[in-house]
């Protein structure tokens, strides 16, 4: 930790930051768009059309508002208010859905559905409204050096608990007859989420150096952004890496149905599922936390890619059960990798006072470019979801391949001093 005379409040940053991290994805782990909702939404009877929207409204939601709150989020000189209300609106609606569940789990379980789909998109939906101001919070009070560090204890710390929450969620699955047992899996991670909130405001933010007002009309604002990527020529071949890379994705919210639909699974396998996860994310994130601070976050990226090839591969290919667990674990890997480094890659690229603009750009492009999930979906629904598996092979070679022409971004930035006062 550096010399905390420079930085007086550095440590207690560091640690609300992790404490942030580690409760949020705690409580995600209970809620987890990539197999706990896809089996619940199956188990109500949704198809795999259904099943394709929930990349689709998780990859809008988080990417798609950046870009229209960007400006806006420039002109303030403390983001720490503006954290803390749109925290609120990220973990209500789960509590809503799980409500719905517990009373209409059988009598009309598309409307449960429904339910889970709004929860899902206006969370997704308001995290990103709340990432380019989060960002900008932790790139004026944590030093460049650290950040690395810092997202990966916030993932290892989450999934530390989460082998513990494996083990919970098996029990409940057990012992909770359907359809209770998911509402209750999403009670207990709402409950993680609200851990953390209120001590949002023990963080000590410094005020914005440089604080920007434009009286630009919008649409000229969205025309000017095509010239950020085409003068940044490395951030231009990284949003359509990013794209190709986020496509590849898809295919981890369709892992775990494959595997209990294959296998005829009892759905307490999620349990399982989250285990693998959790270990996974135990093993992996402080190599590469250590990964993103020595050699940059471009690097993870390529590294995500390959675990992707290798899960749908497994999707496949494996014969057997244990077999097709890879797929579990590579997906792991890549959430793993994303969580650390797809935001704090976009950070580098620009100067500090770009940092909401930058990763609006990227928000654009790849909530642009997930609608084509939905014509995804409706083909899955036609040839299997075998279809996604090979489509998310193929993007995933496809960002590799971009990936290896990007320079890290870091390669062009003078090293930074971080005053936390």
């Amino acid at each position: 930790m550096p010399n905390t005379a420079l930085h007086p409040h550095l440590r207690r940053n560091f640690f609300l930051n992790a404490l942030d991290g580690i409760s949020f994805l705690t409580g995600m782990i209970f809620l987890s768009p990539e197999s706990i909702l896809p089996v619940y939404i199956e188990r109500l009877g949704g198809s795999p059309f259904v099943l394709s929207l929930i990349p689709v409204l998780r990859n809008i939601g988080v990417f798609f508002p950046s870009i229209f709150v960007a400006r806006y989020i420039q002109t303030l000189r403390y983001k720490k208010p503006y954290i803390l209300i749109t925290g609120a609106f990220q973990r209500v609606p789960w509590l809503l859905a799980a409500l719905s569940g517990l009373a209409l789990g059988t009598k009309s379980p598309a409307m449960v559905i429904v339910s889970l789909m709004l929860a899902l998109f206006i969370t997704q939906a308001t995290t990103g409204i709340a990432v380019p101001a989060f960002f900008d919070l932790t790139a004026k009070s944590i030093p460049i050096n650290l950040r690395g560090r810092l997202f990966a204890i916030r993932n290892l710390g989450s999934y530390l608990i989460g082998l513990a929450c494996g083990g919970i969620i098996i029990r409940i699955m057990n012992a909770v007859p359907f359809p209770n047992n998911f509402p209750l899996l999403m009670i207990i991670g709402f409950s993680f989420l609200m851990i953390y909130l209120p001590a949002l405001g023990l963080y000590a933010e410094p005020p914005s150096r440089r604080i920007r007002f434009s009286t630009e009309p919008f649409g000229s604002f969205l025309t000017g952004l095509a010239r950020i990527p085409r003068e940044n020529r490395d951030f231009g071949r990284y949003i359509i890496a990013r794209i190709f890379y986020t496509l590849a994705f898809t295919s981890y919210s369709y892992f775990a149905v494959h595997l209990v639909r294959r296998f005829s699974l009892h759905e307490s396998e999620v349990g399982l599922f989250t285990i693998i996860t959790a270990a996974t994310f135990i093993i992996a994130n402080p190599v590469l936390g250590e990964l993103a601070d020595r050699r940059g976050h471009l690097f993870n990226h390529i590294l995500g890619a390959l675990a992707l090839i290798i899960g749908n591969l497994a999707a496949l290919f494996a014969g057997s059960y244990h077999l097709a667990l890879i797929s579990i674990a590579a997906g792991a890997l890549t959430l793993c990798i994303n969580n650390v480094s797809q935001f704090a890659i976009v950070v580098e690229f620009g100067q500090d006072h770009e940092i909401p603009v930058y990763i609006g750009i990227v928000g654009l492009a790849v909530g642009i470019s997930s609608l084509v999930i939905i014509f995804l979906g409706y083909l899955s629904t036609i040839f299997g979801i075998g279809i996604i598996f090979w489509f998310s092979l193929g993007a995933a070679a496809l960002s590799l391949g971009i990936f290896a022409t990007v320079t890290e971004p870091r390669k062009h930035r003078p090293p930074t001093i971080v005053d936390a006062r």
